[in-house]
């Protein structure tokens, strides 16, 4: 049923079975800018009431959960830190399977969500800042990690350059390389990302959307296997795509970016205007 727009009652979603996990997309699903989309909360609470637990999955690396519950809530959400899921946290955790040793010093550029997720996960996050160049810490890093960084420079980039050539290999929070903006657009993380590996030739450990290691993360600490989970966004490129490369159920959303999916994009299992489509028992 990939690419044909529906609108179902819970069975039809279920499908005969029964989810225990609903990943969502934030800008786009839930809310675009600053406006809430039209019976989301109501839809957040559906899920809840239907014994499956929302989880606010974001590629936003520089946010804390807590920033991200505080933005759910002023937005007319019931949210909890729990509940929150992002690249940043991810990209900790692909820090640990690599470096398990705690206390070890990671550098990073990026904002307050990647440096709390590297401090929770036992490491020492240190910000790379250029004037720390030749300091004996960054020649004792073992890993570098980058989340998006508007006040990042060269300098910064070049620390964060020679741990990844040293160590061989750096976390990538978010591979976007433009962020869409009103009169156009900004650079993004992935534009940063793009310097560091062309820079260190080194691995990049793509931790967000729409590798498919993020789903996994989520499952993983969830602990809820491919076939109880879902994944609604808006983003063909991103949100369904990672779903699709793993095998999650996966929602397109028209209230987002994309337009309808064409060949060649990734097909979602099925279309809907919006979230207020979703669950909906009299539908």
């Amino acid at each position: 049923m990939a690419g044909q727009p529906l609108q179902f009652d819970m069975s039809t979603l279920c499908k005969g079975g029964s989810f225990e996990l609903a990943l969502l997309d934030l800008d786009g699903t839930l809310w675009r800018g600053s406006d809430v989309i039209e019976g989301a909360p109501e839809f957040v609470e559906r899920l809840r009431h239907s014994g499956i637990r929302p989880v606010f999955f974001t590629n936003n690396s520089s946010r804390t959960p807590e920033a991200v519950v505080a933005a759910l809530q002023r937005m007319g959400f019931t949210a909890s830190v729990d509940e929150v899921c992002t690249s940043a946290q991810a990209a900790a955790d692909a820090v640990s399977q690599r470096v398990p040793q705690s206390g070890a010093i990671v550098a990073y550029v990026g904002g307050e969500g990647l440096r709390e997720a590297l401090r929770k996960a036992g490491f020492d996050a240190r910000r790379a800042d250029g004037k720390d160049i030749r300091e004996p810490w960054v020649k004792l890093a073992q890993a570098a990690a980058v989340g998006l960084d508007p006040s990042v420079t060269y300098g910064d980039l070049a620390v964060v350059s020679r741990i990844a050539y040293r160590v061989g290999w750096f976390a990538l929070t978010n591979p976007d390389v433009r962020l869409p903006v009103e009169d156009g657009f900004m650079p993004g993380n992935g534009a940063i990302g793009a310097f560091v590996a062309a820079a260190s030739s080194a691995e990049v450990v793509v931790t967000g959307k729409p590798d498919p290691s993020f789903v996994r993360y989520a499952l993983s600490r969830y602990g809820v296997p491919v076939d109880r989970a879902f994944i609604v966004g808006d983003n063909l490129h991103t949100d369904i795509l990672a779903g699709n490369q793993i095998g999650v159920y996966s929602v397109f959303v028209r209230s987002g970016i994309s337009g309808e999916p064409k060949d060649g994009d990734p097909q979602p299992d099925l279309i809907v205007d919006s979230v207020a489509n979703l669950f909906r028992q009299n539908a």
